[in-house]
């Protein structure tokens, strides 16, 4: 069992990895410099130490419990097989948080998608699409629901898969029935380069069989995906409904055609 031990720093109490020889100061240092990717409720940084690389996640009050549940989720995933951050620190400070993990390591998986494109490598990029959609089943029958299952937040390492960000990842298994095919649609709104609506496919036909679902169930699950991904292209991109209807699904959801917001007009 990995040893860990109390920190303080100013107003700020919690514990920490002592397997991990970075002191509080870095990481607290960091944090205060307000460098950092901005998102909804925290703000997070990347740190690199001769432990290696560490991520610093601050969040502001009121979220400061955040980082705690997030540490807890974490463990609870690496410890049912699935690959998540290990927590170095956890600490609060009324009602501000911070969280510190290592660097899972690995690529992107929507780079990772677009580099099999751009080489050719077609069954490569098959295996790995099947293979998530595996994963993602297997997460959800070991009643996991990730909080933000966005591609950014998957990584792949060595072939196998890393989930980040567990902020907002509950476990239950009436959690799944309610919300697992709504990180379905997390995974599948965004247009990336190199995913034809055939790949898609191919993940949710994994997903199905992981799922152990009939073909019925999969079929439903099918059009209910199409139907809320156009819904939720719609309302993030400002597509008119009347135009996503008329373009049809695959259109939509084409790299680098009419809808995709990465394309860069000439």
């Amino acid at each position: 069992m990995t040893s860990v031990a109390p920190w303080t720093h100013g107003d700020w109490r919690g514990w920490r990895r002592l397997d991990v020889a970075v002191a509080p100061e870095v990481w607290m240092a960091a944090l205060a410099s307000g460098a950092g990717r901005r998102s909804r409720h925290a703000r997070t940084l990347p740190l690199d130490t001769d432990a290696g690389r560490l991520f610093v996640k601050a969040y502001p009050p009121p979220d400061g419990r955040r980082a705690r549940r997030a540490a807890r989720m974490a463990d609870a995933l690496r410890a049912a097989g699935f690959g998540a951050p290990t927590t170095v620190a956890v600490g609060r400070a009324g009602r501000a948080g911070v969280l510190v993990t290592r660097d899972v390591g690995g690529g992107d998986l929507g780079d990772t998608v677009a580099a099999l494109g751009r080489a050719g490598l077609r069954r490569e990029k098959w295996a790995l699409l099947r293979a998530l959609g595996a994963e993602v089943g297997r997460l959800h029958a070991a009643g996991f629901v990730h909080g933000d299952l966005v591609p950014s937040n998957v990584r792949v390492v060595d072939g196998r898969f890393a989930f980040l960000d567990h902020d907002r990842t509950r476990r239950g298994q009436l959690l799944v029935w309610w919300g697992g095919r709504r990180n379905l649609v997390q995974l599948g709104r965004f247009v990336l380069p190199g995913l034809t609506a055939t790949d898609r496919a191919r993940v949710l036909a994994s997903y199905a069989v992981a799922r152990r679902q009939t073909r019925e169930a999969r079929h439903r699950l099918a059009a209910w995906l199409v139907a809320k991904t156009v819904e939720r292209r719609c309302a993030i991109d400002r597509i008119a409904p009347e135009t996503a209807a008329a373009a049809g699904f695959r259109a939509l959801m084409r790299s680098g055609g009419r809808f995709d917001p990465g394309r860069v007009s000439s």
